[in-house]
């Protein structure tokens, strides 16, 4: 079966096959081996564990299959030597003389995918080199598909990485003629004084109109490209510290509503981004002033419950609610209910709200009716301990 230099199956074996490599210093064994093997496998046959390692660096091997006592390195020691150099490659032992050391070296350094004892079963060898060829290829198909997706993630790294430069070069570029348009419709009206009325008041008021609504804009698209781009800093977040910030934030809007925040302290400790956090409920808490039409506008942050994993907090408001068909839509970006007219924004604080959320592995979901107020349902992690002041 093999040639003078027991190197390499015949002509029968069909060249493009799995290759199997066989190392053992008995003639008998290598030609009963490959031709048990020869018509589904490319079988290659090593007296010495030498002869052995000069053929798996000149040949795309799968499966070793090794006996224990060669002349010149004992079969543990020179499948240990092969997952070092081959670490794709798998590998079996083989042997009738066995003990328990050598058992125990194989298995630690070599890392067999099996064993098996001479005189061997004709279908227990073939099966076990079947399962151990389906490893072999089911781990290199993994490797390319782990090298394909580091290249993907590279690439992506680098687009998101020039998006967002983009996105900043943009902004900037956009900023600046909105500053000057302001300036020049602020001088204007200065420089015009009581002469400003009619058409010319109307002209003016809607440039900074226009150029207010551009500017958040801008500022809205910068902050989701943000939340898109900085990886969050997670730790143990007191919620009623963020809650205390956003009322800090908030506070002129609160006063010229003669609106409440009603916070019912104390609230959990989250896993999460601060910086996140309060932006998210600064977003909800806007959100409940700006879209309520009631004489005292009202906003409540409570927790409904804690499982040992997760917080769910709900934040309400009395103010106009949101119809059942709407409800989705509301998180998508610069999606609006209403004209700007009615009230203004771009519509990107809901969507904004829900990438907070899901880059902290959580939840959203909203329960109201059209006219009847609107409670949001946030699921955080927990986050233990508060941090250390």
């Amino acid at each position: 079966m093999f040639n003078n230099n027991n190197s390499e199956a015949d002509a029968s074996t069909v060249a493009g096959r799995e290759t199997v490599l066989v190392v053992d210093d008995e003639p008998h064994t290598l030609s009963a081996v490959a031709h048990l093997l020869r018509r589904r496998y490319r079988v290659l046959g090593a007296p010495l564990a030498e002869r052995a390692l000069d053929l798996l660096a000149a040949q795309n091997v799968h499966v070793v299959l090794c006996d224990q006592r060669l002349p010149d390195m004992p079969g543990d020691r020179l499948l240990a030597e092969i997952r070092r150099r081959y670490p794709d490659t798998v590998r079996l032992i083989m042997t009738a003389f066995w003990d328990d050391a050598a058992l125990a070296n194989a298995v630690n350094y070599g890392q067999i995918f099996a064993y098996l004892r001479k005189p061997w079963n004709d279908e227990e060898l073939e099966q076990t080199v079947e399962s151990a060829v389906a490893f072999a290829s089911l781990t290199l198909e993994n490797r390319r598909i782990n090298v394909a997706l580091r290249a993907s993630n590279e690439r992506l790294s680098r687009v998101n990485a020039e998006l967002r430069h983009f996105t900043h070069a943009v902004a900037h570029d956009l900023k600046e003629p909105l500053r000057t348009i302001l300036a020049y419709s602020q001088f204007l009206e200065e420089d015009l004084g009581p002469q400003v009325s009619g058409d010319t008041s109307h002209y003016l008021e809607g440039i900074g109109r226009c150029a207010g609504h551009l500017r958040r804009l801008i500022d809205d698209l910068l902050q989701v490209s943000e939340l898109e781009h900085v990886q969050p800093a997670f730790s143990g977040v007191v919620l009623d510290d963020v809650l205390r910030q956003v009322a800090l934030l908030l506070e002129g809007r609160i006063n010229e509503r003669r609106a409440r925040l009603e916070v019912a302290a104390p609230l959990p400790v989250v896993y999460g981004d601060f910086g996140r956090l309060v932006l998210l409920f600064q977003n909800l808490v806007a959100n409940g002033l700006k879209f309520n039409q009631s004489e005292v506008p009202v906003v409540s942050v409570t927790c409904e419950g804690v499982t040992p994993e997760r917080a769910v907090l709900r934040v309400r408001d009395n103010g106009i609610g949101i119809a059942p068909e709407h409800q989705e839509k509301i998180f998508h970006l610069f999606q609006r209910l209403h004209s700007k007219s009615e009230y203004s924004g771009s519509g990107a604080g809901l969507a904004i709200v829900r990438k907070i959320v899901d880059s902290h592995g959580g939840g959203i979901r909203v329960e109201s009716r059209d006219g009847q107020g609107a409670s949001f349902l946030i699921e955080l992690p927990l986050g233990g301990d508060a941090p250390a002041a």
